[in-house]
């Protein structure tokens, strides 16, 4: 598994600012290896674990499509072998600093 910090805390770290919060996806993991971690799920649509002592949010890997309109309307693909360019297609993009993401460790 690859744990990588997503969204607004590494903008917010890129520009110099408090990080209150922070997400963390997960490539290469599955919601059992996780639970044996000690992580716990709370995803309804998809998995999304609380870390045992941080609390903090961890996402496995995922695709979504669109299928209908507004925010219920996708059908979401996950499995430890999604890609991660596909996973975070766009992310390192100029254009969408806000999807900004970086290697834990």
């Amino acid at each position: 598994m690859k744990i990588y910090c997503v969204g607004g805390a590494v903008r917010d770290e890129l520009l110099g600012l408090p990080v209150r919060d922070r997400d963390w996806v997960v490539v290469g993991g599955t919601p059992e290896a996780m639970q044996a971690l000690g992580y716990r799920p709370v995803g309804k649509d998809f998995p999304v674990f609380l870390h045992p002592q941080t609390h903090e949010e961890y996402a496995l890997a995922r695709t979504e499509r669109k299928t209908a309109p507004g925010y219920r309307g996708f059908e979401v693909h996950f499995a430890p072998g999604s890609a991660w360019r596909t996973t975070c297609a766009g992310a390192t993009s100029p254009s969408t600093p806000w999807r900004a993401m970086r290697m834990a460790g």
